[in-house]
C-alpha cells in the first residue's frame, strides 16, 4: 500500500495549496488495483480498521515529507478514521508523533473528519482540542452529502469544510444544488471557514463553483491522485491557469446576458403595469389574463392593495406547467395577504419598482423572479402590480 496525492488548487493564486493523501493498494497475486472502499470494508469486517488507519497515516506523512522538501508551503490533507477514537490512547497522539518524526510542522497539516463516522463525540472533542493546541487544522469532510449534520459545525468549529461530490455533480445545471452551495459558502465565510470543493469533474462544474464563491478546488477535472513526486506539484496547474481566464470571460458574459434579460423582464413588467394602470380595477383579472398571453416569459401576475391584500387572484399564464398544486401550494386567491413578501415589503412609499432575487415560486414550483411596480389611479388610490417571470421559460418574440 502507498499514498497517492491529489492537488488542492487556488485558482486565484494559480498554485497548488495542498495535497490530499489517498491510499492506493494492489492485489499482490494479480497486481490489480484494490478499491479503497473494498479495502476499508474488508478491514472493518475483520476488525482491522485501527491498524489500516495507522498504515494510511504513516504512508501519507512519509510520502508528503518528500514533497514538503520541494515546497515548504504545501499543506497536507489527511483523513482520520474518527470511529477509532477512544479505543486506544496511543492512537490519539499517533499523528503528532509522525509529524515530529518526519519534520512536518503541525500548521501544515489538515485533519479531515468525516461527520458520519463520529461515534464518541467527547473523545473527538478531546482529540480536536489537543491537536488544535499544537497547531493542526481541522476540516469537516463530505459536507453536503446525505448524512451531513450541521450541528457538527458549531461543536467542532472547523477551519475548513469540504463540500462533497454529491452536491457538486451537475451543479451548473441544477438550481437547488446552487442554492444549497450558496448556503454553505455564506455560512462558511461568515464564521471564517475556508471552503474546499472536491469531486469537480467538468469545466461547467468548476466554473459554477467558482462563480458561487468556492475558495479552493479539487477533483479529476484538474488532476487524478499521483504517487509522491514533483509532478504532484504541477498537476492541474495548466487547467487552473486556463480556468482563471475562462472564468473572467464567463463572468463578463453572464453579467451581460443577465443585464439584457433583466432589461427585457422589466420591459414585460412595465407593459403589463401600464395596461393595468389604464384599466378599471373591476376588470383587472381579465386585463392580466390578456396581457400574460402576449408574454411567454411572464408566468403569473396579480395586483395588491396598499394594505398588502391581493385585489385579484394570482392569474397564471396557461402556457407554464404547474409543478405544484395541492393544499399547500398553488396560485393565491383574491384577498390573500402578501404584506410580508419581499416584493411588497421592500417597495417603499417613494420607490416605484422592486425586483426580487430568484426563488422557487409557491404558486407554481418554478424558478422565477417577481418584479413589482407601484401605480396610482386617477382617483389617487395606489396599487402594486406584481409580475412573476419564469427564468427557465423561452422569452418568445419581443412585441
Amino acid at each position: 500500500m502507498a499514498s497517492h496525492f491529489q492537488p488542492i488548487i487556488s485558482i486565484r493564486e494559480k498554485r497548488v495549496i495542498g495535497l490530499e493523501a489517498l491510499i492506493r493498494a494492489t492485489d499482490p497475486k494479480t497486481g490489480r488495483a484494490i478499491s479503497p472502499a473494498y479495502l476499508f470494508d474488508a478491514a472493518s469486517r475483520h476488525s482491522q480498521s485501527l491498524q489500516l488507519d495507522r498504515v494510511c497515516r504513516e504512508a501519507a506523512v512519509e510520502g508528503f515529507a518528500a514533497l514538503a522538501r520541494l515546497d515548504p508551503e504545501l499543506i497536507l490533507f489527511v483523513n482520520l478514521d474518527v470511529s477509532s477514537l477512544g479505543k486506544s490512547a496511543a492512537e490519539s497522539n499517533a499523528l503528532i508523533q509522525l509529524t515530529e518524526e518526519f519534520g512536518i510542522y503541525p500548521e501544515r497539516v489538515v485533519i479531515e473528519i468525516i461527520e458520519s463516522k463520529i461515534r464518541d463525540a467527547s473523545a473527538l472533542q478531546r482529540f480536536i482540542a489537543n491537536h488544535r493546541k499544537r497547531g493542526f487544522l481541522i476540516a469537516l469532510d463530505d459536507m453536503g452529502a446525505g448524512h451531513s449534520n450541521l450541528e457538527r459545525i458549531p461543536s467542532i468549529k472547523p477551519d475548513i469544510i469540504k463540500l462533497d461530490r454529491s452536491l457538486i455533480s451537475n451543479i451548473d445545471r441544477e438550481y437547488h444544488k446552487q442554492e444549497l452551495f450558496d448556503f454553505f459558502i455564506k455560512l462558511a465565510h461568515r464564521i471564517g471557514v475556508i471552503v474546499v470543493v472536491e469531486g469537480i469533474e467538468t469545466e461547467g462544474e468548476a466554473l459554477s463553483c467558482l462563480e458561487h464563491g468556492a475558495d479552493l478546488v479539487q477533483g479529476f477535472y484538474f488532476a487524478r491522485p499521483q504517487p509522491p513526486d514533483r509532478s504532484c506539484l504541477m498537476n492541474g496547474l495548466q487547467y487552473a491557469s486556463r480556468l482563471r481566464s475562462v472564468l473572467t470571460e464567463h463572468m463578463v458574459r453572464k453579467f451581460n446576458e443577465k443585464k439584457l434579460k433583466y432589461q427585457y423582464y422589466n420591459e414585460i413588467a412595465n407593459r403589463i403595469t401600464t395596461v393595468v394602470q389604464m384599466s378599471d380595477p373591476k376588470s383587472y383579472e381579465e386585463v392580466l389574463e390578456n396581457a400574460l398571453a402576449r408574454f411567454p416569459a411572464a408566468e403569473c401576475a396579480y395586483v395588491i392593495q396598499e394594505s398588502g391584500r391581493q385585489v385579484t387572484r394570482t392569474v397564471v399564464n396557461p402556457i407554464h406547467p404547474q409543478r405544484r398544486r395541492n393544499a399547500l401550494f398553488g396560485p393565491a386567491p383574491a384577498g390573500g395577504n402578501q404584506s410580508a413578501k419581499d416584493y411588497f415589503m421592500y417597495l417603499g412609499k417613494n420607490q416605484r419598482r422592486y425586483v426580487t432575487s430568484p426563488y422557487v415560486s409557491v404558486a407554481s414550483g418554478n424558478v422565477c423572479i417577481t418584479i413589482s411596480n407601484r401605480v396610482t389611479q386617477p382617483s389617487g388610490t395606489s396599487y402594486v402590480v406584481c409580475v412573476d417571470i419564469n427564468l427557465s421559460a423561452s422569452e418568445g418574440e419581443r412585441s
